[in-house]
């Protein structure tokens, strides 16, 4: 009992303890709940003076209205984002972040926790302190001491914020409750309730104003946002609406459907920045719940060329969906795009052998097989250029879905178990009457798009026959316009324009291609190449009024008109492409880097036009300037396909209008040259026709691609392209592009003859002969050309010649004359071709008579006496020819005859007259060298130091006299003009005006033979010596005295009527 006693009495006595601590620790903590609550009550007091100062300067500041969305401006957006706090990269599922909610409980106190937690343990005395009975004041698990003091002793409860991370299931609901549930002010309640009622009764304007003063006082309310939205709607404004809306949802992170809502609205207006973001919002871990987001979001990625992501969202729904062929579509397509043919190929392989072969295990589902995926997959191989395979992936397809599989017998060049009539005369010589009867009851009709696709493949393989046979079934269908389209254009890019005309003919009497410009302009092509000019100049007319500038509507109609012989019509058209149509320049592969600059500020320019244009949205679209890609080998051969068809028309036209340039049409001309320098720019745009090193052996056009040193920027945006999907195909490889003998379907002899046949009809009919030298000058630089000497040879010819005739007698004349006189060394063509070269006047005089000329000549004489001696020169030139096989005589009259006019030109008479008996002795018999020998003469004797004057006058008039004996054997009435026309001028030198009047009257009394001569023979009189003679003869008249007489000889011979 005293155990007992004395226990109960510890027991007591601990508990007035514990009572007594805890009155002194309930005073203390009222103390300081008093103070703190005074200190609160301060700061409001304080933040309510404020307000109240804040609200007071505004109202005196801002007595105007309160501005709308529209005229917000960009610093106002980027504050309301601010305060959103939109983050791109925030997908809402990011677990690292904490967020405040408001709660009953609070952690800034320590609980009053239990003082022995261990209810079983002993203190030192060794009995148990407290008993296990139940007592009154025994703290309950979620009481929370604090609040219930601050309760008992009338000050307000707070309420206290506990952070949660967003990995809790419910962070959003919480969330969502404190947002929904937090007390307005009241005059934020005030406006959106007259806000609402407003709408409600389609006051918008009201409504929005309204609404507009809720979101100043609450920047954060998500209703406000989305009735303004509602209100942009309303209005048509979907821009503005959108904008709204996208406040809204981030006031609101965690409403999925909302998100989604604004991503499908911004891809409508073309944000799609905007709505890969949204979308990205609205997608949750939970696939199934997201898969439509994901699909959406995929399909942007797809357009934005970010292929990666793309498929990446695409095996996500497939995932989901199998079974679902438009899951299959969207992957062929990005594959399509990526130029990954071969793999969307497979993708739906793939599809078909699970349909055939379903008894096969694969952990993979594919959906149904049926002619909508084989008219894709034939559409495909059709890209890929894979007319075998996809002839057989065809007739393999088909067969199954018919379940006609065991047909086998069917001929693979042919195409007969689909003809209707053709299939049955085939079954019927088959040796089993089974087969007969099982292969009668099947059926065997395809679909048009089928029939069409198997066209297009038979076409492909250049089996033009059978092809047609497949689209004349589409003749026979109704609303397939396009098939007609596509049948035609397709025949016309193979040559077969007659059956083209067939099917395009078809698609113009539908309605949708009535105003196709590309259907007129094939209709035109097709017209002008069977011949019917008529219909084609219609089809061009009609083209022109839609493009009036284009030139080659305006040269094709000049061509038609042409040939239906409107030639006034024909040249007006031509003169004007003529006047527009700039002309070919040698780029010479420098510009090449030039014309890169200028499409990169081209692509620039447009950048910024696009984005000065773009409709502003809070997430503006990131134009990326994607780098050149790749192309494939099949891009490649396409586009050389497709050039190579283009020239070879051009070249096809020329040559139908070469007949009538070689009779001299200048309608035929003017449109042959406009046509050739199309041909020739193209030719002039390959860089590796004008190498550097000309003496390179041309071994066909092959293109380096140099890798260019990236800047920092551009490591930067490589590296970000690279995070966004964008990949940059590297080609920095060199191909070749042609063989050694053609180029775009013409030969190089072919296209020689274009730049020559140029040349010459511009100086000739255009006389352009500048410009024509030009176009010589880049046919010189080509190096496939210059290789050749045949080519070379006819070039520096042109050259020469349109030195001639712009009297360019220093440069031109001197270096091609040169040229042509060390490649043909001691040839009579050439030395020839060297007098003709220079005509009359002082100018031609000076340049004849030059010293240069005269040394050469003078070793060029060395030389052939070098090879006829056998014996070395001194001073002799280089040989160069190869003179084993010719018989060589004392004397090259032909060399000697030009260095003696050499001298005599420069009045060193002595020399020339050396020089020219040599030659006398061994061809005394030619005329020109005894008119030379007797001029030679002549003109010694009248020079100031000449020893015997009379002796070298009566030798002089020998020689003359001895070439116009020569000169009469078998003449013609040009050569009898000539000696006339010669004695005539040699007595007018000496003064003996009587006899050379008598000459000169001789001259001019053959002028209407020549003339009648001429008339009978077709021959052109412009050799005619009546103008010389009828002047020279005016000039004694004058000196005579005999004015009058004169005069009739110049109004008779010398005027132009």
């Amino acid at each position: 009992m005293e155990e007992d006693n004395t226990g109960s009495h510890i027991r007591r006595s601990t508990r007035q303890q514990l009572k007594q601590q805890q009155r002194q620790q309930l005073e203390l903590q009222q103390q300081q709940l008093a103070e703190e609550e005074e200190e609160e009550e301060q700061q409001i007091q304080l933040q309510q003076q404020k307000q109240k100062q804040l609200d007071q300067n505004q109202r005196t500041t801002k007595n105007q209205e309160t501005p709308e969305y529209h005229d917000l401006k960009e610093e106002d957006f980027e504050r309301l984002m601010e305060e959103m706090q939109i983050d791109k990269n925030d997908d809402g599922d990011d677990g690292s972040s904490d967020e405040y909610i408001f709660s009953d409980e609070s952690d800034d106190y320590d609980d009053y926790d239990n003082i022995n937690n261990n209810n079983n343990g002993n203190n030192k005395i060794g009995g148990p302190i407290l008993s296990d009975e139940p007592e009154e004041d025994d703290y309950d698990e979620d009481y929370n001491f604090k609040d219930a003091l601050k309760g008992a002793s009338n000050f307000r409860v707070r309420n206290r914020r506990e952070k949660i991370s967003k990995n809790s299931r419910s962070y959003y609901k919480r969330k969502m409750m404190r947002a929904d549930n937090r007390e307005l002010d009241p005059e934020v309640r005030s406006n959106l309730s007259q806000a609402n009622e407003a709408f409600v009764r389609k006051d918008l304007q009201v409504a929005q104003q309204l609404y507009l003063e809720v979101i100043k006082k609450d920047p954060k309310n998500f209703s406000a946002y989305k009735a303004l939205g509602e209100i942009s709607k309303a209005q048509g404004q979907l821009n503005e609406c959108c904008n709204y809306w996208l406040l809204a949802a981030n006031i609101h992170p965690w409403d999925t459907e909302f998100w989604g809502q604004v991503a499908q609205l911004s891809a409508e207006l073309g944000h799609i920045d905007q709505a890969v973001y949204c979308y990205g919002r609205a997608i949750t871990p939970d696939i199934a719940k997201s898969c439509e987001f994901i699909l959406q979001r995929a399909i942007l990625y797809q357009e934005r060329k970010q292929y990666g992501k793309a498929l990446d969202g695409f095996q996500k729904v497939r995932q989901l969906y199998p079974k679902d062929s438009n899951i299959i579509k969207y992957l062929a397509s990005v594959y399509s795009e990526q130029k990954r043919l071969n793999d969307a190929i497979n993708l739906y392989m793939k599809v078909l052998d699970s349909n055939i072969h379903p008894e096969r295990e694969s952990n993979e589902l594919y959906p149904k097989f049926d002619w909508a995926e084989l008219n894709i997959l034939l559409e495909l191989h059709l890209q890929n250029h894979s007319w075998r395979m996809g002839l057989n992936v065809l007739k393999l397809a088909s067969r199954w879905i018919q379940n006609r599989s065991q047909e086998t017998w069917w001929d693979e060049n042919e195409d007969l178990e689909f003809d209707s009539r053709q299939r049955f005369e085939v079954i019927s010589t088959l040796s089993s009457q089974d087969q007969i009867d099982l292969a009668e009851n099947k059926p065997f009709d395809l679909p048009i798009d089928i029939r069409f696709k198997l066209g297009c493949l038979r076409l492909g393989l250049q089996q033009k026959d059978v092809a047609v046979q497949h689209f004349d079934y589409l003749l026979e269908e109704q609303d397939v316009s396009d098939l007609h389209f596509e049948a035609g254009k397709l025949l016309e890019e193979h040559g077969h324009y007659e059956d083209a005309l067939k099917f395009l003919s078809k698609a113009s009497e539908d309605e949708e291609f009535t105003i196709s410009l590309e259907l007129v302009q094939l209709l035109a092509k097709c017209y002008f190449e069977v011949g019917d000019y008529h219909e084609s100049k219609q089809a061009y007319e009609t083209l022109l009024q839609h493009d009036p500038d284009n030139l080659d509507f305006k040269l094709s109609l000049a061509e038609n008109l042409y040939y239906l012989g409107d030639s006034a019509g024909a040249q007006s058209l031509i003169r004007q492409v003529r006047q527009s149509k700039p002309k070919v320049h040698h780029k010479n592969g420098a510009s090449i880097e030039e014309e890169e600059e200028e499409e990169e500020e081209e692509e620039d320019l447009n950048l910024d036009t696009a984005q000065s244009g773009n409709i502003r949205s809070l997430i503006p679209n990131e134009f990326k300037v994607h780098g050149k890609r790749k192309l494939t080998e099949q891009e490649k051969e396409e586009i050389e396909n497709n050039a190579k068809r283009k020239v070879l028309e051009k070249f096809g036209r020329m040559e139908r209008l070469q007949e009538s340039i070689d009779s001299g049409d200048r309608i035929a001309i003017g449109a042959w040259l406009q046509l050739a320098s199309q041909l020739i720019e193209i030719f002039t745009n390959v860089k590796s026709f004008f190498p550097r090193d000309k003496n390179r052996t041309f071994n066909g056009i092959v293109r380096y691609r140099r890798r260019k040193d990236m800047g920092l920027d551009e490591k930067l945006a490589r590296a970000y392209n690279l995070l966004e999907g964008i990949v940059q195909d590297e080609h920095y490889t060199r191909h070749t592009l042609t063989n050694k003998t053609e180029y775009r379907g013409l030969s190089y002899d072919q296209w020689f003859d274009i730049f020559a046949q140029y040349a010459v009809l511009i100086s000739r009919y255009e006389n352009n002969i500048d410009y024509a030298d030009e176009i010589v000058d880049i046919a010189l630089a080509v190096n496939v050309f210059i290789q050749d000497k045949r080519k070379e040879t006819i070039l520096r010819a042109l050259k020469l010649a349109f030195g001639v005739r712009r009297n360019r007698v220093v440069d031109s004349l001197f270096i091609y004359l040169r040229h042509f006189l060390n490649l043909n060394q001691f040839s009579p063509f050439i030395y020839k071709l060297f007098m003709c070269c220079y005509g009359s006047g002082i100018e031609y005089w000076e340049q004849f008579a030059s010293y240069n000329h005269q040394k050469y000549f003078l070793r060029q004489l060395k030389s052939y006496d070098s090879c006829y001696t056998g014996k070395n020169v001194s001073g002799m030139a280089h040989i160069t020819t190869d003179l084993s096989g010719f018989k060589l005589g004392p004397h090259h009259l032909d060399l000697i005859y030009v260095y003696g006019n050499l001298l005599g030109g420069n009045k060193s008479y002595v020399s020339s007259l050396f020089y020219l008996n040599r030659a006398y002795k061994q061809y005394n018999q030619d005329p020109m060298l005894c008119l030379i020998l007797g001029l030679g003469h002549l003109h010694r004797s009248m020079q100031r130091l000449s020893a015997n004057r009379h002796i070298q006058l009566l030798q002089g008039i020998s020689y003359i006299l001895e070439y116009k004996k020569l000169r009469q054997l078998n003449a013609t009435i040009y050569e009898l003009q000539e000696i006339e026309y010669n004695l005539g001028r040699l007595f007018h030198t000496l003064g003996l005006f009587t006899l050379a009047v008598r000459h000169y009257e001789q001259v001019l009394a053959m002028k209407d033979d020549i003339v009648n001569s001429s008339k009978d023979n077709n021959d052109n009189y412009e050799y005619d010596m009546s103008w010389e003679a009828a002047y020279n003869l005016s000039l004694i008249y004058n000196i005579d005295g005999n004015p009058k007489l004169a005069k009739e000889i110049i109004d008779k011979y010398l005027t132009i009527v």
